[in-house]
């Protein structure tokens, strides 16, 4: 591996990696903001640490729901709060799925929205939850590899 493909290749990782951290910061703001309407007590700490969770595909975001409605539970919420955390985290969750991920991880790392959405996809139904997590950088190290192939 000549030394211009190893640093492209650290650059799309690298990427990846910092696609990431900036998907969580926006997600951790969207459900900070989306805690506060629903009235989830700490919503000030509880959003954040949901957009942190994140990183990791689905698990992180089905800790993230059992973590607000949790918080909630104990904040004596009445079923109006229940449901708007659930409305949030569907909405957040949108959001992150079919825009955030795709564009914005997608333009980090070189790959268009929808190679990433179908990575997504293929990675998490052929590998579940590990698969999830290494679709995107996988792929992306691969589209390096399919850019600089001799012909």
């Amino acid at each position: 591996m000549n030394d211009s493909l190893g640093k492209e290749v650290l650059g799309t990782v690298g990427g990846y990696i910092a696609g990431q951290a900036k998907i969580a910061a926006i997600v951790g703001l969207l459900y900070t903001i989306g805690f506060a309407i629903a009235g989830v007590p700490g919503w000030f700490i509880v959003g954040p640490i949901c957009g942190a969770l994140n990183v990791v595909p689905v698990l992180g975001s089905v800790a993230a729901l059992l973590l607000a409605e949790f918080v909630s539970l104990f904040g004596e919420a009445e079923v109006y709060n229940f449901i708007a955390v659930l409305v949030t985290f569907v909405a957040v969750q949108a959001i992150e799925g079919f825009y955030l991920t795709p564009m914005l991880l997608g333009r980090r790392v070189g790959l268009r929205p929808l190679t990433v959405f179908v990575a997504i996809a293929v990675g998490g139904l052929a590998f579940g939850p590990l698969g999830l997590l290494l679709a995107v950088p996988v792929a992306a190290v691969f589209a390096v590899f399919w850019r600089r192939r001799r012909v």
